[in-house]
């Protein structure tokens, strides 16, 4: 589902157009990968695994699947493009996630 929004052109709805702020788009890509980044570590490092080994492959992967929606907007739409500062976008949100998230698993509170 996510691949789908990406690669469909969002230019064409009204409520898109009304959105006038700068570089707009490279904030939802920030934010779209920080989220993911952050609930991906959240859902998979529940059980019993190597966290740093888990870390690295959720920011990996998500890093690469970003690359990789973009050589498909490339690819396969007309209307969208590879886009570099998109790519710098979504690897910051992963790394903001990915900190978020260990700040968080360091700092908070402990159940009784």
């Amino acid at each position: 589902m996510i691949l789908f929004f990406c690669l469909i052109n969002l230019s064409d709805i009204n409520e898109v157009k009304r959105i006038n702020i700068p570089n707009v788009d490279k904030i939802v890509h920030f934010v779209f990968y920080t989220v993911s980044s952050y609930l991906w570590l959240l859902a998979v490092l529940k059980g019993k695994v190597s966290k740093k080994t888990t870390v690295t492959l959720v920011a990996l992967g998500l890093i690469l699947f970003g690359l990789t929606v973009e050589y498909l907007q490339d690819t396969f739409t007309v209307q969208r493009s590879f886009e570099w500062l998109d790519v710098l976008s979504n690897t910051l949100g992963v790394l903001f996630g990915t900190t978020v998230y260990l700040l968080y698993e360091k700092w908070k509170p402990r159940s009784l």
